[in-house]
């Protein structure tokens, strides 16, 4: 579900927009990574902007000959919606126009509150509607693609959000937020055609990292063991199988449904490679 934005630049000489045009005050920018994590300062075909004060999920943003298109994800928090439509306001001046398209209708500033409206409603809507999924355990939780990572959304997260947006947007912002490295496992083929996935965990810096591994939007790939590379004085120092690791850290401290926060330090890592060391 989204909100899709396009404003055309009035005028015989059409501005033509760039990145840098549209980036304002307490905004960043980046694109998108195979894990769905922000990598800043880079653009391309679809450059996600977001607002840094109240960081929640976004906006997509494209650019053509005289043309800005925009997407909104939903559910999103109700900054993000205001955000949005203030956004749409301050290119809008800078195209030279009052006029903008909404789903494909006429959009006009007066409108405004009843869009911000009419899009709560239906980020609610999609509240319930993952609530009742999970609840009813068609899944087990469900991912919300943020401007910086993704969040797994399970009962846990449900309670804390209520189907409240406002809730949403705290969630959101306070863990992406966080000064934390989200970890991406990485598949390689060996000489016999198996395949083994790595995570990787530097010393002494925090990490979010899988109570299960997986290649995330990768399912058809049959992982064939998991493991986790320790990196210790800026090095590769070894890795362990990914069941050991998972056995004797600490997992207490929770990041959302799949994930938990670990820092761990040179003697800890090295404990573990003592027992557990494998060649990969």
């Amino acid at each position: 579900m989204a909100v899709d934005v396009v404003i055309r630049s009035k005028g015989l000489f059409k501005k033509n927009l760039k990145i840098k045009d549209v980036i304002f005050e307490n905004m960043r920018y980046g694109i998108m990574d195979e894990a769905y994590r922000l990598v800043e300062n880079e653009t391309g075909k679809y450059t996600v902007v977001f607002n840094t004060l109240e960081i929640c999920r976004g906006y997509e943003i494209s650019f053509e000959k005289g043309k800005v298109e925009l997407r909104m994800a939903l559910p999103t928090s109700n900054s993000d919606i205001e955000f949005f439509y203030e956004y749409i306001k301050r290119i809008c001046k800078i195209m030279n126009t009052n006029e903008f398209e909404r789903d494909g209708e006429k959009g006009t500033f007066d409108k405004i509150d009843s869009y911000i409206s009419m899009d709560i409603s239906a980020s609610i809507g999609a509240l319930e509607s993952m609530e009742e999924n999970i609840n009813n355990g068609n899944y087990t939780s469900m991912y919300l693609f943020g401007a910086i990572n993704p969040i797994c959304v399970g009962k846990q997260e449900l309670l804390k959000i209520n189907k409240d947006t406002n809730n949403l947007g705290k969630l959101m912002n306070s863990l992406q937020s966080m000064d934390v490295y989200y970890a991406m496992a990485k598949a390689y083929k060996r000489d016999d055609d198996t395949i083994f996935g790595v995570y990787v965990l530097t010393e002494n810096v925090t990490s979010v990292l899988p109570f299960e591994p997986n290649l995330f939007m990768n399912k058809d790939i049959i992982v064939n063991d998991w493991n986790i590379m320790f990196f210790i004085d800026g090095k590769n120092s070894g890795a362990i199988p990914y069941d050991k690791f998972i056995e004797n850290v600490n997992k207490d401290e929770i990041y959302d449904d799949k994930n938990f926060i670990i820092t761990m330090n040179k003697l800890e890592m090295e404990e573990l490679l003592s027992k557990y060391k494998v060649e990969l």
